[in-house]
């Protein structure tokens, strides 16, 4: 039907096509022109650019962080590991059993127990989080096992619901992505003030930037590159607002 469609409309010549849709990407692929009612008024009208120009009140910025290496990876499962085996008796106690916390090994061990062979209950997450500085972050991921947070997080989230425990190498990799996140974040929210956290594509992250005159899509280009490596950013890509956006504020506005 769009091949129909654009053919009529375009590519000919020869006929005027009024198409109304919900879907902004179907205006855009068919319509050369295109207007935004809303509650019965039209709000604009014009082509794809001119209301992306015009409407568009931020730009789309989407990063990915870089992989987690291996070495880092092996690092942390190794000080994790002799944390866990190294609890004073007394704390152990606290805990009622050591075995349950750290899931089933059948001989509680530094010796004989690998890091795949660990899993990490509530309870041990909640002291390794403590021990890592950041106990909230487990808390969080507790609290999200019903709800994720879809930062790194809906799969380790269903994992602690369903088995219980996380693998210790499967925690490692998520506690260093996070950890890859937050040094994003914080550089995102204090460079571009207004910015806001739109949410995750895998593992991308996404956010809005406050569009300005002072602000181009060159100099977000600019500022990122400069900054790079010190992120650990694989890869990004800077965009206008797009017409679901522009679409969505009309329509919260009316």
């Amino acid at each position: 039907m769009w091949e129909v469609i654009s053919r009529l409309s375009t590519r000919q010549g020869k006929t005027a096509v009024i198409l109304t849709t919900h879907s902004m990407n179907e205006a855009q692929a068919l319509c050369t022109r295109i207007g935004i009612m809303v509650g019965g008024q039209l709000r604009c009208i014009g082509s794809p650019q001119h209301l992306k120009t015009r409407f568009g009140n931020f730009l789309e910025l989407e990063v990915k962080p870089t992989e987690v290496s291996s070495v880092d990876l092996e690092d942390l499962c190794q000080i994790i590991q002799e944390r866990v085996f190294d609890i004073p008796s007394q704390r152990r106690s606290l805990l009622d059993d050591l075995e349950v916390c750290i899931g089933g090994i059948d001989s509680i061990s530094s010796e004989n127990a690998t890091a795949a062979e660990i899993s990490l209950s509530q309870e041990m997450l909640l002291i390794v989080g403590r021990w890592l500085g950041n106990e909230e972050r487990i808390k969080t991921l507790i609290s999200s096992s019903s709800s994720p947070d879809r930062i790194f997080g809906e799969q380790l989230s269903e994992q602690l619901v369903r088995d219980g425990g996380i693998q210790l190498p499967i925690f490692s990799e998520w506690w260093l992505a996070k950890e890859k996140f937050a040094v994003i974040d914080s550089f995102i929210l204090s460079s571009f003030p207004g910015s806001t956290f739109q949410g995750c594509n895998g593992l991308s992250v996404k956010y809005q930037l406050p569009f300005s005159e002072g602000l181009s899509v060159a100099d977000v280009f600019g500022f990122l590159e400069q900054n790079r490596n010190r992120l650990g950013i694989a890869e990004y890509s800077i965009s206008q607002s797009t017409l679901e956006t522009i679409f969505n504020h009309f329509a919260a506005n009316s």
